[in-house]
């Protein structure tokens, strides 16, 4: 099961610690992300790749539980820096739909999204080609070429979010030669 945490902004890596220490004596298998990704950054004309939030005041939990009520929401609604869980209308907090499969991706990479690799043609879609993106074509908002970077718009419950990534342009013969790519 998956949960979505709000907390105190730029307190996420304090209380991912303490909810992973907490989660850990109960025994329960776990895991807490402040997902992050890689963003590139011109300094001084030089290039560097910096580690940016995903979504700033927001950590997502699994927890290897069969049952949400077994989940131990007393105990991590108390944790210093923690807002809120998420919920839905329903009243119920274990993400389901696209928010789970948000979730699962967000896994899947560790909380850490890297660059992705991506085709663009003057006045059609950008085409993700490699990387942890890869299939997120039809959440394109924007294309920035000139800072290579793509908006995706992301929904988790009610929550919409726009959220800029760095990107690695390659042109459509790029894509075609590369043998690694075709396989993607």
């Amino acid at each position: 099961m998956y949960f979505c945490v709000n907390v105190i902004t730029s307190k996420e890596n304090e209380t991912k610690d303490a909810l992973e220490r907490i989660l850990a004596q109960l025994g329960q298998e776990s895991c807490v992300w402040f997902p992050s990704k890689e963003n590139t950054e011109r300094r001084h004309g030089v290039d560097e790749v910096v580690s940016k939030p995903l979504f700033a005041g927001y950590l997502f939990i699994f927890w290897d539980g069969q049952n949400e009520v077994d989940f131990p929401f007393h105990e991590v609604r108390k944790t210093k820096n923690v807002i809120r869980l998420l919920r839905y209308d329903d009243g119920s907090y274990a993400l389901k739909g696209k928010d789970l499969e948000f979730a699962k991706w967000i896994h899947m990479h560790r909380g850490n999204i890297k660059r992705s690799k991506v085709v663009f043609k003057e006045g059609q879609k950008v085409h993700i080609c490699e990387g942890p993106l890869m299939g997120f074509d039809g959440n394109v908002i924007k294309v920035d070429r000139h800072h290579k970077r793509i908006v995706l718009r992301f929904e988790i419950g009610s929550m919409v979010s726009d959220v800029n990534f760095s990107v690695e342009f390659l042109t459509s013969s790029a894509q075609s030669t590369s043998p690694d790519l075709g396989k993607l």
